[in-house]
């Protein structure tokens, strides 16, 4: 959380000192006063004081009032699918994928009538600008932090609440892209459903069985509050927050999940690091044109991985990695059915499978 207004002045009293700090991290920002005792010699001026060890337990009380800081930034593999730089007007018009959740909350408010794409024209931009000054900022058509802050006013949240309390047990997560939904397990039965964004149809959340291998803080840009990132192996993907809550529900993502980040944060200290999230539903095109060998990833071998399952080899958890159990599956179907002892896989065993074209 940003600490944007923290400084000394002096009351109606002037023994009391007063320290303000300024929280914005909602539209409508607040603000807390703390008054410390100094000594009666003070100057009729306010100035910036030095530290001393008052003003460094004044300054604990405040941390421990308006929560965490950020543990980290989100990594540079999740920062591949957002950005908070902010959106420029420019000829040629700026083509980002954020411009279309801009372009679909423009259109929402009745601001906008155009194609929904990627592409920052003139008339978005003229969006923007009535926008900005209907909410008292400056009509710059600049889209920055405090332009999406505005826009998500008015979003309602639907509340979703647990069918019980939390069953002790091992927690999992499972995303549905189909219906955009993040369902929590907990002790192998269902405690709680979440609405969430997915990715947009050229660019499908991965499905698979990944692992939780990092998490952290963020100060509420298109990150949201908090982040976890998965471990697939062919890019940079993760659950995290959002500041354009009106996703929530669509297909809206470069292939992350996006929760709101009251749920987001609520999730954030249910999983630890190395929690089970598996992803299920929409596929991209697959391409089993070519053999797959130890070191072979991508949702090709999801795919392959799971058809081992169906079939009742064990190529263990389909995280899209052809690796020592699948390729020891691979040899044990090869033998079974009499096409040898390799470890690849190529056309004969996708055949076998019924793999191929799907």
């Amino acid at each position: 959380m940003a600490r944007e207004g923290i400084y000394t002045g002096y009351p109606a009293h002037k023994q009391d000192t007063q320290l303000v700090f300024i929280n914005r991290r909602h539209p409508s920002y607040s603000t807390l006063r703390i008054y410390v005792k100094e000594w009666p010699c003070l100057p009729s001026k306010p100035r910036l004081r030095r530290s001393h060890s008052g003003l460094l337990i004044v300054m604990s009380v405040i941390i421990l009032a308006v929560g965490p800081t950020v543990k980290h930034q989100a990594p540079a593999m999740l920062r591949v699918h957002e950005t908070d730089e902010p959106l420029l007007p420019t000829t040629p018009p700026v083509i980002r994928h954020d411009v279309y959740d801009l372009k679909v909350r423009l259109s929402q408010l009745g601001l906008y009538e155009g194609p929904l794409d990627e592409v920052y024209d003139s008339e978005t931009v003229k969006a923007v600008k009535a926008f900005q000054e209907s909410y008292w900022l400056h009509p710059t058509g600049i889209v920055d932090r405090s332009t999406w802050r505005a826009l998500s006013v008015g979003v309602v949240r639907p509340d979703s609440p647990a069918a019980k309390p939390l069953p002790e047990g091992e927690i999992y997560l499972e995303v549905d892209t189909e219906v955009a939904e993040l369902r929590v397990y907990a002790g192998g039965t269902l405690w709680k459903t979440y609405p969430v964004a997915v990715g947009k149809w050229a660019t499908l959340t991965p499905v698979g069985e990944w692992k939780i291998v990092d998490k952290g803080y963020e100060s509420g840009g298109a990150f949201g509050t908090r982040w976890m990132a998965l471990d697939v192996p062919w890019g940079g993907y993760g659950i995290h927050g959002t500041n354009r809550p009106w996703s929530i529900g669509t297909y809206a993502s470069l292939g992350c999940v996006r929760m709101f980040n009251e749920d987001i944060e609520e999730l954030y200290e249910l999983v630890p690091i190395g929690t089970r999230v598996i992803i299920v539903g929409y596929r991209p095109p697959l391409d089993f044109g070519k053999p797959f060998v130890p070191g072979t990833i991508g949702p090709e071998v999801v795919r392959l991985q799971e058809a081992l399952r169906e079939f009742g080899f064990d190529a263990g958890p389909t995280d899209g990695r052809y690796g020592p159990l699948t390729e020891q599956a691979v040899r044990e179907v090869r033998e079974v059915f009499g096409l040898g002892r390799e470890g690849w896989a190529s056309r004969d065993v996708f055949v076998l499978l019924q793999v191929e074209g799907q």
